[in-house]
């Protein structure tokens, strides 16, 4: 009856030990699990605020192209007040063709001016985009948070909260509103949003 005793004791001894190793093996996946969530949400404010970057760059660019292209448009309206006024005063079939001539290349050159710009609606659709990536990355950035204050907390799951910020890097603008489904479109109805993206640049300037 010892001897059964004896075994028993050692089979439940054994059994504790596996137990124990078990737990420990367990907890040392979920350290480096908690690790790993800690590092992925330190890095993602970062990629946020390079993305942001990115997007001022391309808005900055727009406005330059857009002065320039401006810019263009007056000099062309004003040769064409010139030629307009040439016109009463050429009496050759010859000057006349060569003033019809230069006045077909400013058209073209006022339609060129007018697909740049319209083609400029590319930075607007890669800042909705950049805003949309940027959107998804938050949503990940609290759920991977929202899991580290689980570990944290010895396994008792926090209320979300919103507007958790690393740092400041993680700042978002508020009230931010974009597109996830935004495409580009050959098209002048997306003139009016240029000419006020141009409009708020120049009152900056102007403050």
């Amino acid at each position: 009856m010892s001897e059964q005793n004896q075994l028993t004791k050692e089979l439940e001894t054994g059994a504790v030990e596996s137990v124990v190793l078990a737990l420990h093996k367990v907890i040392n996946l979920l350290d480096r699990i908690k690790t790993a969530i800690e590092e992925s949400s330190n890095k993602i404010p970062r990629a946020s605020v390079q993305l942001d970057t990115v997007t001022q760059a391309t808005e900055m660019a727009t406005v330059e192209i857009l002065n320039v292209l401006d810019t263009m448009t007056l000099k062309v309206g004003n040769v064409e007040e010139e030629l307009a006024s040439l016109k009463p005063h050429v009496g050759m079939r010859a000057g006349e063709t060569v003033l019809e001539g230069i006045g077909q290349h400013l058209e073209d050159i006022k339609q060129d001016t007018i697909n740049i710009t319209m083609a400029l609606q590319v930075q607007d659709i890669t800042a909705q985009r950049i805003a949309a990536a940027n959107h998804l990355i938050e949503c990940v950035r609290m759920e991977l948070m929202h899991e580290l204050s689980y570990f944290e907390n010895s396994g008792q799951p926090p209320a979300k909260e919103g507007g958790s910020k690393n740092n400041g890097e993680g700042e978002r603008k508020e009230g931010a509103t974009f597109d996830r489904d935004a495409l580009y479109r050959k098209s002048s109805d997306h003139q009016e949003r240029i000419d006020r993206v141009v409009q708020e640049w120049k009152e900056k300037q102007g403050q």
